[in-house]
């Protein structure tokens, strides 16, 4: 039980740095007048973002940081040091793993459906599923390719 706050800490510090580059990100783009979230005030940025996301679904940095993320206990017992100082440095290592087989739908979220409910919803069950469900890994390559698709529909009709 000692060790599980450092633990925490660590794995919320990882995502509290995705927040802070989110939030400088935003911050950028709203200062240079972009609308956010894009959705169809911006199409080619609407368009950018899934192409992004969608081709991240494809590399081996997704498929790494997921196979970590799917077993954290596996992953706990191999990395295990006893002390406050190694039980926040496996937090974080954890949630950087964590952060990097989620980063670009997180991101996705933020660009193109901050405020859309469904959308929200929809990426977060896909990041949920991905994670956690027994066929979850199978998922990220047909998930690539409809957001591929997404983007090339927004691209080709600016909506």
């Amino acid at each position: 039980m000692v060790a599980t706050l450092p633990f925490a800490g660590g794995y919320m510090l990882a995502w509290a740095g995705f927040s802070a580059a989110a939030a400088t990100i935003h911050v950028t783009l709203s200062a240079l007048s972009l609308p956010i979230p894009f959705a169809m005030d911006a199409p080619v940025l609407s368009a950018a973002a899934l192409g992004l996301a969608g081709t991240f679904q494809f590399t081996r940095l997704k498929e790494a940081c997921l196979s970590h993320c799917r077993s954290p206990a596996g992953f706990l017992l191999t990395r295990w040091r006893p002390g406050s100082a190694a039980s926040a440095r496996l937090g974080v290592e954890h949630g950087l793993y964590c952060v990097g087989c989620c980063w670009a739908l997180m991101a996705l979220a933020l660009a193109v459906g901050m405020i859309d409910l469904l959308w929200m919803g929809i990426l977060m069950a896909v990041m949920v599923a991905e994670t956690t469900l027994p066929f979850g890994a199978r998922l990220t390559r047909p998930v690539g390719l409809a957001l591929l698709a997404a983007g090339a529909v927004v691209l080709a009709t600016g909506a």
